[in-house]
């Protein structure tokens, strides 16, 4: 190579060429006094409904391709969990869009059951809903659901011994099928019916209340604005 060459490899990599790199000197930057603008508000119930449709397409897909029998009732808790914490996100950031601005009023509807949060907001919006039916059946059975794994506690069998007439198979195989009442309660069928009818009722509620849908979606705006820069030994000087 050219001496040129040689001084540049030299300036790049220092001396011994690409063997022997040298860190690269970067100039501190100044300190600087800015405003700055954080106005984002976050929605976990944009997070939760992506966990539920993540594990709902998983089982979906494993049941269509019997590709797994290992640890699909344990896909079908974190759904339906997802399911029904979505639904109550969803119906607290419609409840919070109303009524932010009413510190003492949001934290009245905070603390309510989901079903009297449902209610609330039936009655704003002026809906007509039937619980007894689809999507609004689902509440009840679903908030119980999650209430007992979100809530766990011994629970002893309802019938703890009782006088049966059978053959030993029979008293065998009668044993075996004992469930919890959450198992018992868990189906696919439940979960993926779950899923359909609270993304029905968000849909619905969204809908009625006129709210535009990205404004409750988690984002905002952040920047700061340049201000004047700051000696070293400024006492005003901090980073939060």
């Amino acid at each position: 190579m050219s001496d040129e060459t040689d001084a540049w490899v030299d300036q790049i990599f220092g001396r011994g060429g690409v063997e022997a790199p040298r860190a690269i000197q970067i100039a501190p930057q100044p300190r600087i006094r800015a405003v700055v603008t954080n106005d984002v508000t976050d929605y976990p119930h944009n997070d939760l409904e992506n966990a539920a449709y993540f594990f709902r397409e998983r089982l979906k897909k494993s049941i269509a391709e019997r590709d797994r029998a290992e640890g699909i009732f344990l896909d079908m808790i974190a759904l339906v969990t997802m399911t029904s914490f979505a639904l109550e996100g969803y119906v607290n950031a419609l409840g919070h869009h109303r009524l932010k601005d009413d510190a003492k009023a949001w934290k009245s509807f905070e603390w309510m059951p989901v079903r009297k949060k449902i209610e609330t907001l039936v009655s704003w919006y002026g809906l007509t809903i039937d619980w007894e039916s689809r999507p609004f059946a689902i509440v009840d059975p679903l908030v119980r659901l999650r209430n007992l794994f979100a809530h766990p506690k011994a629970t002893p069998a309802q019938n703890r011994e009782q006088i049966l007439v059978g053959t030993h198979n029979e008293f065998v195989k009668l044993l075996r099928e004992h469930k919890p009442e959450y198992e018992r309660t868990l189906t696919w069928e439940f979960a993926n019916g779950a899923y359909e009818d609270v993304d029905s009722i968000w849909q619905k509620l969204l809908g009625a209340s006129g709210i535009n849908p990205f404004d409750v979606r988690s984002g905002g705006s952040q920047g700061f604005e340049y201000i004047e820069h700051v000696g070293s030994n400024n006492e005003d000087e901090v980073t939060s």
